[in-house]
């Protein structure tokens, strides 16, 4: 094909490659139609280009900058809080205009464009049919995880799939569509994340290849797209099978799941690889320390005192859970140890989230810990919940699977004489939440339970109405395409 997008030359020109170290910064300065797509290491840098999406220059996107995946999935639930001025966000107080819901929409929507727009061109790509066969997988996987999120967001949205508007800038141009309906959008997703799964590895030999897409990046995906449309029985049958890859596992020690010292474990299923670089590392531990924390390890940290988890959050947890350990009450401030709980300290507003932990080769920016998307603990937690709404009440497995990681949380068990089918699946809720505080998910869960609305004005955030489980359209793209419908309420 002649015509080369400028969208996929944009892609080469701000790609990261895949060699020798992993995911690596490789700048292309020479990109003409005669030259593009005729190896295999193009192929492999195009697509890897598209991998680059999730993160662009290390901000917004799948970070934990403000406006990305992680806080659009927290931000607004009882989990979070932040010493910035967020307001809009915590007190449900979005507008279509509001900056901060624009960010994830407007660099993500466009990814997918691009991915399929390679995917076309890798279909005359003169390279090994295997080769090019598990390439798409891997962009029509990416493609679908960005699609799936974007959904769970801002609903149904006018994806381009279709190659002839993401090559062809003349019909582009004047493409103004309309949202599809939710059960094409909903089969598109599930179709292309059953598909790929023939073709993905499970894991890739070469270490080199950690953070591509792989067959059980695949199964989350689509197991939390059951989870999301309450579909049980297809949820149930799909954490099962992530299960039966015996590929996944629990970590013995809960904090090491996120330290720098056992990046690539086995409870991860999927990461976004991160280097100690400018734009390609984690700032997460920047985000959140106060400005007088003081390193165990004298390292110089960067301390953006932002994030922090109420302290009505970690006062649920057991007094003994090992997990709570992770949302920091003391800190050492070179002098004395400051307990947050005393008044007029920088966490007045909360505990400091720290599963990412210090690092004594970075002072806290652009780290190289890798960002953490799904894990294999919410697995057991997702069949837990869906078997106790097929079985019309918790079953010994769903039990057991929940004292898994009460187990290694250090907390005593529980038992399935104690619970109905109600009080299960709220304390399935508080469970995940326990287990997976500040990683994303929050939102989605109690969305999930109907209760994210009830939750914040228990909270007293008296602006939450029931269009808030979805995000607004930006006004930008309503602007842009006039067949854009609003979300309901806005």
């Amino acid at each position: 094909m002649k015509r080369i997008n400028i969208y996929l030359l944009l892609i080469l020109f701000l790609t990261i490659s895949a060699c020798e170290k992993g995911l690596e910064p490789e700048v292309f300065n020479s990109i003409s139609p005669e030259n593009f797509l005729k190896t295999e290491g193009d192929v492999k840098t195009a697509v890897t280009g598209i991998y680059y999406e999730l993160r662009g220059g290390g901000w917004e996107r799948y970070t934990a900058s403000w406006g990305g995946w992680l806080t659009q999935g927290i931000g607004c639930t009882d989990e979070w809080t932040t010493n910035w001025a967020t307001d809009e966000q915590t007190e449900f107080l979005w507008r279509p205009e509001s900056n901060f819901l624009s960010l994830f929409y407007t660099a993500m929507l466009p990814a997918i464009t691009k991915a399929t727009g390679l995917i076309k061109q890798l279909e005359s790509a003169p390279v090994d049919p295997v080769l090019r066969e598990r390439y798409t997988a891997e962009l029509r996987t990416i493609r679908a995880l960005i699609a799936f999120d974007l959904y769970d967001q801002y609903g149904p949205l006018p994806i381009i799939v279709d190659p002839e508007y993401a090559l062809n800038p003349a019909r582009a141009q004047s493409y103004k569509p309309s949202r599809p309906e939710k059960g094409w959008y909903v089969g598109f997703l599930e179709t292309e994340l059953s598909e790929v799964q023939r073709v993905l590895p499970v894991s890739y030999e070469n270490s080199a290849d950690y953070g591509r897409m792989t067959k059980g990046t695949a199964m989350m995906v689509l197991l939390k797209l059951y989870m999301r449309e309450r579909q049980w029985d297809k949820a149930a049958h799909t954490a099962q099978q992530i299960m039966d890859l015996k590929f996944y596992a629990l970590q013995a020690d809960y904090a090491s799941i996120w330290s720098y010292s056992n990046q690539h474990n086995n409870e991860l299923i999927f990461t976004i690889p991160s280097m100690a670089t400018g734009g390609y590392g984690n700032n997460f531990l920047a985000e959140t320390l106060p400005p007088d924390y003081v390193s165990h390890t004298n390292v110089p940290l960067t301390r953006w005192s932002g994030y922090r988890v109420p302290w009505a959050v970690w006062d649920r947890f057991e007094q003994n859970d090992k997990r709570r350990e992770r949302l920091v009450r003391w800190y050492w401030n070179g002098a004395q140890m400051i307990d947050g709980r005393a008044a007029n300290t920088h966490l007045k507003l909360g505990a400091l989230p720290m599963k990412y932990q210090e690092n004594p080769n970075t002072d806290g920016t652009w780290d190289a810990s890798e960002y953490v998307i799904y894990r294999y603990a919410d697995v057991l937690l997702c069949r837990a919940e869906a078997l106790n709404e097929i079985s019309g009440g918790p079953t010994q497995e769903a039990i057991d699977l929940v004292n898994l990681l009460r187990s290694r949380a250090g907390v005593n068990p529980i038992r399935l004489s104690d619970f109905n089918q109600s009080s299960f699946r709220d304390r399935i809720l508080q469970e995940r939440q326990w287990e997976l505080c500040t990683e994303g998910s929050r939102r989605q869960d109690l969305i999930r339970h109907g209760k994210l609305i009830s939750d914040a004005l228990a909270r007293g955030k008296r602006f939450a109405t029931d269009k808030d489980t979805l995000y607004p359209i930006p006004q930008s793209a309503i602007n842009e395409n006039p067949n854009l419908k609003q979300n309901a309420g806005y």
